[in-house]
C-alpha cells in the first residue's frame, strides 16, 4: 500500500511538471520561424511580380545576381518554360544608369540562363540577348510554344 501511494504521488508530481525549453531550443524555434517568414515574403513578392508581368524578372540596379524573389518567380514559370519550343532571354540594363551596361545586361541574362539549365531546360531551346536602350533592370523571357 505504501509503495502504491509513493508511486501515485510520484506520477502526480511528474505529470504536473513541465519541461522548460532551453535557450538553444528557443533560439532554434525562433530561427525556424524567421526562415519560414522570409520564405513567405519571397513567395508573396514573386507572386506579385508574376501577376504584374510574368515574363520580367527584376534585378537590383547595380547587381547581376539573381535574387531569391527572381528565383521564385522563375520557379513559377518553369512548367511553361519546360514545354516551350524556344526561349529568348533578354538581359536589360539601362546604359544611362550604369557605366558598363552591356556587361551587366549580359551577366543578368547569363544568371537566368544558368538557373534554367540547372532546372533541366535544354540549352538548345535557349537564346541569350541583351538590351541597353530601355530603362529596365531585369531580364525579359520571350517564350515560343
Amino acid at each position: 500500500m505504501k509503495r502504491l501511494l509513493i508511486t501515485v504521488a510520484i506520477a502526480v508530481l511528474c505529470s504536473a511538471c513541465q519541461t522548460v525549453p532551453t535557450a538553444a531550443q528557443q533560439a532554434e524555434k525562433q530561427a525556424a520561424a524567421a526562415a519560414e517568414q522570409a520564405k513567405s515574403e519571397i513567395a508573396k513578392a514573386a507572386a506579385a511580380n508574376y501577376a504584374a508581368d510574368s515574363t520580367l524578372i527584376p534585378f537590383e540596379k547595380m547587381n547581376g545576381k539573381l535574387t531569391p524573389v527572381g528565383e521564385a518567380q522563375l520557379d513559377l514559370l518553369l512548367p511553361d518554360l519546360k514545354t516551350a519550343k524556344s526561349i529568348i532571354i533578354r538581359g536589360h540594363c539601362y546604359r544611362n544608369d550604369i557605366g558598363n551596361a552591356k556587361a551587366a545586361a549580359q551577366a543578368r541574362a547569363a544568371a537566368v540562363r544558368q538557373y534554367l539549365l540547372m532546372a533541366d531546360i535544354p540549352s538548345s531551346k535557349i537564346t541569350v540577348r541583351f538590351d541597353t536602350e530601355r530603362p529596365l533592370h531585369g531580364v525579359r523571357l520571350l517564350v515560343s510554344n
